[in-house]
């Protein structure tokens, strides 16, 4: 299985290719700079692997929620590799790709991700691990005020820069907060992975962002 993952949805730059079980990766912190960024990493990923666009099997990329500009980047950079190589692509949830950075690296199992959704609000969902070893969403993705975040029954995790940016203003406190971290494409590929094995994805034209704010959407589209 040969899978690149890019993810653009906050400060954060990133992109990852996935060639069987051998993982390669870029991240930085790159704010206002991912139209820059993204093209060299992709190339750099592909010349470090000596691997080719046209050997992929399929393009995953961060969906959102997150930045309306860096959503779209991603969706975009999909779009244009995928119909170019007539490559299927694989839309994962930014808050779901944090989640399973966060279980990855730390293993955490219940979490709680809260990301910045700027003009006083936050976007969050809860993930719990499941058999597959894929953190899974229970209930949906909200965005709202940050007073209006709920825990889950149970002891959870809290991971996103919300948890620190509103942390006066958020009514409940996970066991644990790792308010540093931020959706990654490392985090996209491990969930693209799963979605590839069931046929999960969609033609390049079919791809979209995801927003949350209707509102904000409907502006974008005019």
């Amino acid at each position: 299985m040969k899978l690149l993952a890019i993810e653009t949805s906050s400060e954060g730059c990133s992109a990852a290719l996935l060639l069987d079980d051998k993982l390669f990766t870029r991240f930085e912190i790159a704010p206002m700079q991912h139209t820059q960024k993204i093209l060299p990493m992709i190339h750099d990923l592909l010349s470090e692997s000596f691997t080719s666009l046209n050997q992929l099997d399929a393009i995953a990329f961060g969906c959102g929620p997150g930045s309306f500009t860096g959503v779209r980047i991603a969706t975009s950079v999909a779009q244009g590799l995928g119909f170019a190589m007539e490559l299927p692509l694989i839309p994962v949830s930014s808050l779901a790709a944090l989640a399973q950075a966060t279980y990855t690296d730390l293993n955490w199992k219940k979490i709680v991700t809260a990301i910045d959704a700027r003009i006083q609000e936050v976007y969050w969902g809860a993930y719990e691990l499941n058999a597959s070893g894929i953190m899974e969403l229970k209930g949906q993705e909200k965005v709202g005020k940050p007073q209006e975040i709920e825990l889950p029954l149970g002891e959870w995790s809290g991971a996103g820069n919300a948890w620190k940016i509103y942390s006066n203003e958020i009514p409940v406190k996970p066991s644990l907060i790792d308010a540093s971290r931020l959706p990654t494409a490392a985090g996209v590929i491990q969930i693209a992975k799963v979605k590839y094995t069931k046929k999960d994805w969609v033609r390049a034209e079919d791809a979209h962002p995801t927003y949350l704010r209707d509102e904000v959407a409907k502006k974008s589209h005019r």
